[in-house]
């Protein structure tokens, strides 16, 4: 019996201070320590977490605010772009003796006018043209713009400066050359036309008035290039009296 009793008896263990504890409650202190450790972990690693959340909510609302900057310039830009186009519109209007409303009018009518007369020119060109030849090459033209002036370039080889004529209006340029006539051999047809022959005629309209007067052209190296300056709004200082 004596025996059962030491083998059931739990198990002691001293301290420094010479305090006896249970073998259970050592048991209890370690588990409770571990959880603790545990918890701190856990602790810490949600604070790391958040931490890094934090940080991302930082960079996207720095980012968010740097496109918000983007944007709010870009409507600016738009803004100013629209107040300059309309200022020109109420100005070229009132100059003209119309309303903004009516110029913008008259300029789409111009337009569709100068397409129409093309296209007519180029139907004309391509119908009078045999039926086993191309049509007619027409100088290629380059048109170049500044706020001062428009320049046209434009290849014509082949001619002298005589054969060429030139016809300007406020709103459009005309150019007429005149290469030498087909060649005539006996019994022979064309199989391919490439070449530009007898008078071709080319208009090219402009995106503004110019002063037609000032305009000036010339000819140089199968080159000609007209230089035609814009016709813009004189402005008079008038001096406010006292």
């Amino acid at each position: 019996m004596e025996e059962k009793e030491k083998k059931l008896r739990p198990l002691h263990l001293r301290t420094d201070e010479g305090k006896i504890i249970e073998g259970s409650e050592t048991k209890k202190t370690g588990t409770k320590e571990k959880m603790s450790s545990k918890m701190e972990d856990v602790k810490k690693g949600a604070s790391e977490k958040k931490e890094d959340i934090n940080n991302q909510i930082s960079e996207i609302k720095e980012g968010a605010s740097e496109k918000k900057e983007d944007i709010e310039e870009n409507v600016g830009k738009v803004k100013k772009d629209v107040e300059e186009k309309k200022d020109k519109l109420e100005k070229e209007s009132k100059k003209e003796g119309m309303t903004p409303a009516e110029k913008v009018l008259n300029d789409i009518v111009k337009k569709f006018q100068q397409g129409t007369g093309q296209i007519n020119e180029a139907i004309t060109d391509y119908t009078s043209e045999p039926k086993t030849s191309k049509m007619a090459l027409k100088p290629l033209v380059d048109v170049l713009e500044t706020n001062n002036t428009i320049t046209l370039i434009a290849d014509i080889s082949g001619v002298k400066k005589e054969d060429i004529d030139i016809g300007i209006s406020k709103n459009s340029v005309e150019i007429t050359t005149m290469y030498k006539e087909e060649p005539e051999l006996e019994d022979a047809k064309f199989t391919q036309k490439e070449r530009s022959y007898g008078k071709t005629h080319r208009t090219i309209p402009l995106s503004t008035e110019i002063k037609v007067k000032k305009a000036k052209a010339k000819y140089k190296a199968c080159t000609l290039t007209i230089t035609l300056p814009k016709k813009v709004e004189d402005i008079t200082k008038v001096n406010i009296e006292d």
